[in-house]
């Protein structure tokens, strides 16, 4: 049996206009280009840069923290640390005039605007989309909750000017795979009692199938409520690029 191919992913050029730090383990770089300006995208979107590398270029998955069509400007927030791959290594070493090529945003969580709440959690990874959704709200409209994970107080990733911040817990040196300090704050959030809200979960894979367990089995969140979104999973490098 033959299968029809694929067929082949547009690609959109884009120059690194700027980078800076945004915590001791996350580095936000802006990329312009002629076709910034057309895309949509929602909330939570992400897309895939193909990033160099000694002899070729890797596909790397990044979330977009803003979206400024004005501009002509996207922003991505990626985590650096130790060991990483050829994705970390091109964030540590971007620098203004670089060219990347980029494909266009995807999206597989966004905002539910009839919520009667939302929730979110996630670790410093998933706090990227998961921070933009939450600044799309309308502001005052429905209540919000929720609860982020990082190593410690220097990881903490800020939200967009004006939003009200969501709390923070720290693992320290505990593994943020299958991270019980994040379901342990999430079990002890207080959940609003009226109507059915939306759950959006990003981060590392094992821990988000365990909040999303917490929340259903112990909150009681129906299953379509809980928006699961997995950043990435340990020993995949280019986890989710396709």
């Amino acid at each position: 049996m033959t299968y029809p191919r694929r067929a082949p992913r547009a690609e959109l050029p884009t120059r690194v206009e700027a980078v800076h730090d945004v915590t001791a383990s996350m580095r936000q770089i802006d990329l312009v280009g002629p076709d910034v300006p057309r895309l949509r995208l929602h909330p939570g979107a992400h897309l895939v840069v193909l990033v160099p590398t000694a002899t070729a270029k890797a596909r790397r998955v990044y979330s977009i923290w803003r979206h400024t069509p004005a501009e002509s400007r996207l922003s991505l927030r990626i985590a650096v640390h130790d060991g990483g791959g050829p994705g970390c290594d091109w964030a540590r070493r971007a620098a203004p005039g670089d060219r990347v090529t980029v494909e266009p945003p995807r999206s597989k969580i966004t905002v539910v605007d009839a919520a009667a709440f939302h929730l979110f959690a996630g670790d410093e990874t998933g706090a990227v989309p998961l921070l933009a959704m939450r600044a799309a709200l309308r502001t005052g409209a429905r209540p919000v909750i929720g609860v982020f994970e990082c190593a410690g107080p220097q990881d903490e990733m800020p939200g967009r000017d004006g939003v009200p911040p969501l709390p923070w817990v720290h693992r320290g040196t505990a593994s943020a795979v299958a991270s019980r300090v994040l379901q342990h704050a999430v079990h002890d959030l207080a959940i609003p009692s009226a109507g059915t809200g939306a759950a959006y979960i990003a981060g590392e894979s094992e821990t988000c199938r365990l909040i999303q367990r917490t929340l259903i089995e112990h909150h009681g969140f129906p299953r379509r409520a809980v928006h699961v979104q997995p950043q990435w999973t340990a020993g995949r490098p280019g986890f989710g690029a396709g």
